[in-house]
């Protein structure tokens, strides 16, 4: 599937269709399983269904790997992107051992969460934890929904439930413990300069030429500081087309004890829409030599990324600067 942009209707669209595909396809298997003796159809063409089955759903973890991975931010998120990996490689070619009829449920009930976990935000264009334990409930009564139109004894669907249910309980771990990525945000570029300033639809960047052997450096990681300089950070966030959000820096630096400490924390509102990702800057004065970094974060406190720098103080000769333009 060749994937644009994760707020492009005609994408989610069939990403919604293989999701209520494959769910109408687990529902045939399950009656089929069930009442084999009654549909010798069904029970014929049972590996049919299995196939497609896997098909839709390998589909949708293929997507999600791609979404979810341009939100990771190095760290704990990408163990959520390494997990759906890992999904799709199994769904790939351990699909004859997945033909259980609880295992293809509980799988579709995670697929059909992590779809809401963005699409919802994009149709409402806000993001919140609400909005997150919606998408869950939302995975959760697709796959009763599912379940209940095979089994018809009320004991049999709460036991095939429970599955399903522990995997909404470990989504919600997962993200408030800050392992799910804050789709459908996105931090398309970030890096430390001397100045930023906005010259008609572009931002004019400043930072010192780093050494040769460094040559895909194009911000000024170790910062040469001098009396009265200002430092500062440009990010710029894709967001979906109407959307508007919060974005906070926190710039923090790291003491003796080896701890992160906040001095700063500076927001700014992106509008979303904007295929490059919506430019912002924030800057801080009078700061101590030494390891710092820029987190950047939701209003919530979901990360997006982090931007990590050094300051020394100035040499005598400053070097060359270099000027670039940001589009």
């Amino acid at each position: 599937m060749t994937l644009t942009r994760i707020d492009r209707w005609s994408d989610n669209a069939i990403l919604l269709g293989y999701l209520l595909a494959s769910g109408v396809l687990i529902m045939l298997i399950g009656r089929a399983e069930r009442e084999r003796a009654r549909s010798p159809r069904l029970r014929r063409r049972l590996d049919l269904m299995t196939t497609g089955v896997h098909f839709f759903l390998g589909g949708l973890l293929s997507s999600y790997v791609v979404f979810y991975f341009k939100s990771a931010a190095v760290g704990r998120s990408l163990i959520f992107v390494g997990l759906l990996l890992g999904l799709m490689l199994v769904n790939e070619f351990f699909s004859h051992r997945l033909r259980d009829l609880r295992v293809l449920a509980t799988l579709y009930g995670f697929c059909g969460s992590a779809f809401f976990t963005f699409f919802l935000p994009i149709v409402l264009r806000r993001m919140s934890a609400t909005l997150f334990v919606l998408s869950g409930i939302l995975g959760v009564v697709l796959t009763s929904a599912l379940l209940g139109a095979i089994y018809g004894c009320r004991r049999e669907l709460l036991r095939a439930l429970i599955f399903p249910a522990i995997v909404f309980g470990g989504l919600l771990l997962s993200y408030f413990g800050e392992l799910i990525p804050p789709v459908p945000l996105a931090l398309k570029e970030g890096g430390i300069y001397r100045s930023v300033r906005r010259v008609g639809a572009r931002y004019e960047v400043v930072y010192r030429e780093p050494p040769r052997w460094l040559f895909w450096r194009r911000d000024e990681r170790e910062f040469a500081y001098r009396p009265g300089d200002a430092v500062y950070c440009f990010a710029a966030i894709f967001a979906p087309t109407a959307f508007t959000e919060q974005i906070w820096h926190y710039w923090q630096r790291r003491d003796e004890n080896g701890a992160w400490i906040t001095t700063d924390r500076i927001a700014y509102t992106v509008v979303g829409g904007r295929d490059g990702g919506y430019r912002g800057y924030t800057f801080k004065r009078k700061i101590a030599p030494g390891r710092w970094r820029v987190e950047v974060r939701t209003a919530e406190g979901r990360l997006l990324g982090r931007i990590p720098f050094v300051v020394i103080p100035a040499p005598r000769e400053l070097g060359r600067l270099r000027i670039e333009y940001r589009e």
